[in-house]
């Protein structure tokens, strides 16, 4: 159950983006993104480092818990796969506080089991390990998107018209997506509870998974990857919906 100070929180979060939310509600993100001058820069990112899913920890390649949740085996194959050349932690980490729940571990505070993990990948991996700091509100995640990357790129914090949201990189999962829709499901569900906007995530504000297609690779293109999320048992009433767009990548 929310506090009072935590409904006080979510509801002046959710006034702060009513004018984004809106904007993409009344065209769609293919029709918003056509209006960004500058949307390529959210593609050009160089930073290789395995970071949360989290939206307040922009940047990198992305995996829920740097990969917590995966342990430490599937980690470091995405790791290797995405060319990973540092392995960070968080605070305030939802997939390592699911993790301590899951391993009936003390949840007071997770971040101890977010840099144990962390630090043994790293080590596996022969690569630095740090911790990053939270771009964002501790406590309440503020994302109204879930970005299903097919680049292995984006980084949407690099483009103010682009929503705050979630980061799931897609192409180091490979050919089989259920690791990589297990890591929408968790978004989803942080989202939609009261760590995040919960309830205020309607059919008129709805929450957007928004597949991000690439141009230049068949198998991860807008289409196959809006035919991965058509897959996955969404809430009712149309509270979270799939709107995607194609990277501008050359």
């Amino acid at each position: 159950m929310a506090t009072d100070d935590r409904v006080a929180r979510r509801s002046r979060l959710w006034a702060d983006a009513r004018l984004m939310r809106e904007t993409i509600q009344a065209g769609g993100m293919v029709t918003h993104v056509a209006s960004l001058s500058n949307l390529s820069d959210a593609f050009r990112g160089t930073d290789r480092a395995l970071r949360c899913i989290d939206g307040r920890t922009p940047g990198g390649v992305r995996l829920a818990g740097s990969g917590i949740l995966l342990g430490l085996d599937k980690a470091k194959a995405f790791a290797g796969a995405a060319h990973a050349d540092r392995v960070t932690y968080h605070q305030d980490c939802g997939a390592a506080r699911l993790w301590a729940a899951q391993n009936r571990m003390a949840e007071a505070d997770p971040t101890q089991y977010a840099r144990y993990f962390a630090e043994k990948l790293a080590e596996g991996l022969g690569v630095p390990c740090e911790e990053a700091p939270l771009a964002g509100p501790v406590g309440f995640h503020d994302e109204i998107a879930i970005y299903y990357d097919g680049t292995g790129l984006a980084d949407p914090s690099r483009v103010s018209g682009l929503p705050k949201g979630f980061v799931i990189t897609r192409p180091p999962f490979g050919a089989d997506p259920a690791d990589a829709l297990a890591e929408v499901r968790l978004a989803v569900e942080i989202a939609l509870g009261d760590d995040g906007f919960a309830d205020l995530f309607t059919r008129e504000s709805p929450l957007r998974l928004i597949p991000i297609g690439n141009p230049l690779e068949e198998r991860f293109s807008l289409q196959g990857l809006t035919a991965e999320l058509q897959t996955l048992a969404l809430p009712e009433g149309n509270r979270v919906v799939i709107d995607g767009f194609t990277a501008p990548l050359r």
